[in-house]
């Protein structure tokens, strides 16, 4: 069976975030009715509390990972996770993917599975372990399913007990129809639906497993639900998130456990942290749980969709807001987080400064991110046509500890004086800290390493064309310790400068008005502006890492 013209995300509508926005809007008032098992060839990972408190997935050496990359959705994952895309994401020093896949191409019939298309998902995955990138394998949904003009859940899943679906035009409204209601209580609450979304994934579990760069499952992109009799959107979530999806994560991961005894459970709450609210999501008994939400900023989302073109007017308090609100279920429950989606469409006035404070908060708050979307193009794509760096989003091109082999402190990097600088306490890891740097494009001239105010010569290698990947190992003597990165030609390291990035409120710019800083008070961009010096060698098939899956 052939898979499915190509989605084009560059025109992404934000379904899941502005339905809730308008949901919220629209329902402050209470509504009346209208097989079998593997392994990974890679030893189990661990869970390790850095210094800062903070949860990480660690690898079998004790090493906290940090992972950092971009989104692929695509209905032609052959196409749209083709291997120019792969070696853009590479070229950028990335090492995580998180691959849409959709369960009406996985299973467009009731137990039929569609082997063509699980065996292009096989060979992006394949690409991407060639490229050292590890896999985030996720369920994606955008209006439930093509029985509602969306993608995802197939039509023989969707049940809408014969209640009437109207087209508005409009995602925010959609949400609401009577038809895509009843699909969501279902899928929740069918017991032979709830099976059939088990059998799949164990099955999906089961084709991918083996894969030593599949990292995990992303359960179900934006999970939404209904809105019973007598509630608004926020009692809704409330009841949807404790015990509909709680439940549903804990079904899922019971089944998935039959096929892949070591895969991180990744798992969503509805958006409802962009408005400033906790999850109510509850305990997913298991070992290997990640956090897994979405950070998009309704002003802006808002201000692009209404046609006004001008988002610069958002409130910088939103990244406290999303920050308190999101880091209530990690305080909680003590698993590691990741933002699972970010990202804007480019260019616009004001983006710069709200993409470099999304950065700062994500390093204050979490281990990872992936944004939206890996493609080139326009609109939310990371790429130009050509896979060059676009201006704006071309930010998020930056050094960062891959593997920390100790308890990480603080983790910083200054695109001003271009200094990353890492702190963390021994602890039981072993290993080398790994660090990748983009070097072309950031450091054109040569970098620098200081392990506690001395320089060292550490050892590397060009995983893939224009990236320096770094190890060095620093004795353990039960003390803390500091790697500074800076370009050869600043004045003196920055190992006794200390930059409290750790935890403050992880807003940028000290004004709304001011912009981020800069050695010449230009913007990051313009700092990085793509040229033909610092662009990444396009088409090159970047150094397999496989070892480094192994921990």
């Amino acid at each position: 069976m052939a898979a499915s013209p190509t989605l084009q995300p560059h025109r992404r509508r934000r379904a899941g975030l502005l339905a809730l926005v308008g949901i919220a809007l629209l329902a402050l008032a209470p509504v009346h009715p209208a097989g079998a098992q593997t392994t990974h060839s890679w030893d189990a990972f661990e869970q390790v509390t850095g210094a800062n408190g903070r949860e990480y997935i660690a690898d079998s050496q004790g090493r906290a990972l940090q992972l950092r990359g971009v989104n692929i959705k695509t209905g032609d994952p052959a196409d749209g996770a083709r291997d120019e895309v792969l070696d853009a994401i590479a070229a950028r020093g990335f090492n995580l993917l998180r691959l849409s896949v959709f369960w009406e191409q996985v299973e467009p019939e009731q137990g039929e599975y569609d082997q063509a298309y699980l065996d292009d998902i096989d060979a992006v995955i394949t690409s991407a372990e060639q490229r050292g990138i590890w896999v985030v394998v996720s369920f994606h949904q955008d209006t439930f399913g093509s029985a509602f003009g969306g993608h995802g859940i197939p039509p023989w899943a969707t049940k809408d007990d014969g209640l009437p679906f109207e087209d508005t035009g409009s995602f925010l409204t959609n949400y609401l129809q009577p038809g895509v209601q009843a699909a969501w209580e279902n899928l929740y609450e069918d017991p032979d639906i709830r099976a059939a979304q088990a059998a799949t994934w164990t099955h999906v579990a089961a084709e991918y497993s083996d894969h030593p760069n599949v990292i995990g499952y992303d359960l179900l992109n934006e999970p939404f639900g209904k809105i019973r009799e007598g509630e608004d959107l926020f009692t809704a979530a409330k009841r949807v998130e404790s015990v509909q999806l709680t439940a549903m994560y804990q079904r899922l991961t019971d089944a998935i456990r039959t096929a892949d005894e070591q895969g991180w459970m990744f798992i969503e709450a509805p958006n409802l942290a962009s408005l400033g609210i906790a999850t109510s999501l509850g305990r997913v008994n298991d070992e290997r749980v990640v956090f897994f939400p979405h950070m998009y900023n309704t002003d802006i989302e808002l201000e692009i969709y209404n046609g006004s073109g001008d988002p610069s007017g958002y409130n910088p308090a939103f990244f406290e807001n999303w920050a308190n609100a999101i880091t209530t279920y990690t305080d909680s429950y003590k698993v590691p987080m990741m933002v699972g989606e970010w990202g804007v469409p480019t260019p616009y006035p004001g983006i710069d400064r709200y993409i470099a404070q999304v950065l700062e908060t994500m390093e204050a708050t979490t281990s990872g991110w992936a944004q939206f979307n890996g493609c080139f193009g326009e609109g939310y794509c990371t790429f130009g046509p050509d896979g060059e760096d676009r201006v704006q989003i071309d930010q998020i091109v930056q050094p960062y500890a891959q593997a920390i082999a100790g308890l990480p402190d603080n983790h910083h990097y200054d695109p001003a004086t271009r200094t990353l600088r890492i702190t963390y306490a021994d602890g039981d890891a072993t290993g080398a800290t790994e660090i990748a740097v983009p070097a072309t494009k950031l450091y054109p001239k040569g970098w620098r390493l200081d392990v506690d105010g001395t320089k060292v010569e550490p050892s590397t290698e060009q995983p893939a064309p224009g990236v320096d990947l770094i190890s060095v190992e620093v004795p353990n003597n039960g003390t803390t310790h500091t790697l500074c990165l800076t370009p050869t030609e600043a004045p003196q390291s920055c190992a006794t400068a200390p930059v409290d990035a750790g935890s403050p409120p992880p807003v940028g710019p000290s004004s709304p008005n001011d912009p981020p800083s800069s050695g010449n008070n230009a913007s990051p961009s313009e700092n990085n502006a793509p040229s033909s010096e610092n662009q990444p060698t396009s088409g090159a098939i970047a150094k397999p890492l496989s070892p480094r899956f192994t921990g």
